[in-house]
């Protein structure tokens, strides 16, 4: 009897032994997880004020701007980079502050009130800004940020499209870690709007 007794208070030791090395292992896997959280630097998606304040903010025409289609990885809070294998990888240690595509929704959006549109994400207008981002990455072997959206106006009760175009825009980015980088894709997404601003505007 005394050593079932024995056996069964070593299996518990042993047992005990086992949850807290357990409970070691989980927290020291979410300490590292929370520092990794914790160094990646957040960035947004800034406007170029001064090449906007050529146009007037007028009331104009209503337009629909959903937010934008893009595949993965474009389409998450990382920073996408091209190697010169035409391999995406994500930038390291950096992120948006918001997924990309909802990002330049917003910059779309400041663009067209900017070029005299009355421009927002609310559904209801006559006409919808239908985007598509097929690139919006760094371009290792070019050193280039480069951005590339697909374009249609769309009749927002017929479904029919008025226009369409493709927008590629390019900013120089010698350097590829994360405040440059974050910097030149600004730049290029800051004038690529306001060009579709202006193309939008033209044709309404």
């Amino acid at each position: 009897m005394g050593r079932r007794v024995g056996m069964k208070l070593k299996a518990s030791a042993s047992t005990q032994r086992k949850v807290a090395q357990a409970t070691v292992i989980v927290s020291v896997a979410f300490l590292v997880s929370a520092c990794a959280q914790a160094t990646r630097e957040t960035f947004d998606l800034t406007t170029e004020t001064g090449a906007l304040r050529s146009v007037a903010l007028r009331s104009g025409p209503a337009v629909y701007v959903p937010e934008p289609a893009a595949l993965a990885p474009t389409s998450s809070d990382r920073i996408v980079v091209r190697a010169g294998d035409d391999s995406v990888a994500i930038l390291p240690g950096v992120q948006w502050s918001d997924p990309m595509p909802r990002l330049f929704q917003r910059r779309l959006i400041e663009a067209l009130q900017q070029c005299g549109l009355s421009a927002s994400s609310n559904f209801g207008a006559q006409t919808k800004l239908q985007t598509d981002v097929r690139r919006f990455e760094i371009d290792l072997a070019r050193n280039l940020a480069i951005i590339e959206v697909s374009v249609q106006l769309v009749d927002s009760g017929g479904g029919r499209a008025k226009a369409a175009r493709i927008f590629v825009e390019e900013a120089p980015a010698p350097e590829h870690t994360g405040s440059p980088a974050a910097r030149a894709l600004s730049d290029a997404a800051a004038r690529i709007a306001l060009r579709i601003g202006q193309w939008t505007r033209a044709r309404l």
